[in-house]
């Protein structure tokens, strides 16, 4: 019995100390970088609805995309959130602005923004339970501007 007192006493104390432990590197991104991370992840699990409307857009399979994550006019992702004060007609519209070429040709046919509606489902009985975020998504505007050249 005064060894099984003394074990349960022992592994108590050990419980209860309060030895920190830290991991050998910590990993920390500023918010540009975290901003970043969201921006790819999101044009990732947009890629085949924003590759559509550019294909409708143009009427050509042949175009491509590209991001000028550089240029300080605008942001390529944009994220609205429908609020209190600010309703939108999606709980989320997310803008996408890319640049548009046509094909191996050299030139940019423009400079276009690619507006969605995205509802979250809560309850994804359309899909498998392995999904673990489902939308709709409706295109809500399409706007093309001419190269600046």
């Amino acid at each position: 019995m005064n060894k099984l007192l003394t074990v349960s006493i022992f592994m108590l104390s050990l419980c209860v100390s309060s030895t920190p432990v830290h991991a050998e590197k910590q990993h920390k991104h500023d918010t540009k970088g975290m901003e970043q991370v969201i921006d790819h992840y999101i044009l990732d699990q947009f890629s085949d609805e924003l590759k559509q409307a550019v294909t409708d857009f143009y009427k050509k399979d042949s175009i491509r995309i590209q991001y000028n994550w550089w240029d300080g006019n605008y942001d390529v992702v944009e994220l609205e959130q429908s609020e209190k004060g600010k309703q939108l007609s999606h709980p989320y519209v997310i803008r996408f602005t890319v640049q548009t070429y046509d094909g191996n040709k050299t030139g940019q046919l423009g400079t276009d923004t690619v507006t969605f509606g995205v509802s979250p489902i809560q309850f994804n009985k359309e899909f498998d339970e392995k999904n673990v975020a489902a939308a709709k998504v409706a295109l809500l505007d399409y706007s093309h501007r001419e190269p600046s050249n």
